[in-house]
């Protein structure tokens, strides 16, 4: 059995939890997902997507209570399905060594072979 496809929308950022260094506290936040998707093939009215892109921003402290800040950017890609091109597809994941991640969460009816 195939998996959904991924619909444009349908990508997650999660902040990981690793201090960018030298920090001993912060977070990080995701900016806006960023997708790439292809112009004409369509699923309900929404484009379908084969890459995705966000940028995390990181705001902490190190152990002397100094500022620190530092960012990252998650790219999540297509790998190769039995379809003519190349789509993302439910469970596809990319993760940081930092713990930020690019999740396809989708319920697209709409599945590969």
């Amino acid at each position: 059995m195939g998996k959904s496809i991924a619909l444009q929308g349908e990508v997650v950022a999660i902040p990981g939890a690793m201090p960018y260094p030298p920090a001993q506290t912060g977070a990080w936040m995701p900016l806006p997902i960023q997708v790439k998707a292809y112009p004409k093939l369509k699923v309900g009215g929404r484009a379908v997507i084969y890459e995705a892109e966000c940028r995390f921003m990181f705001t902490g402290a190190n152990a002397t209570g100094a500022p620190v800040s530092g960012h990252e950017t998650v790219k999540l890609t297509a790998k190769r399905t039995k379809l003519q091109k190349k789509v993302l597809v439910q469970g596809d994941m990319m993760q940081s060594p930092y713990g930020n991640q690019l999740k396809v969460v989708t319920m697209s009816k709409v599945k590969t072979t």
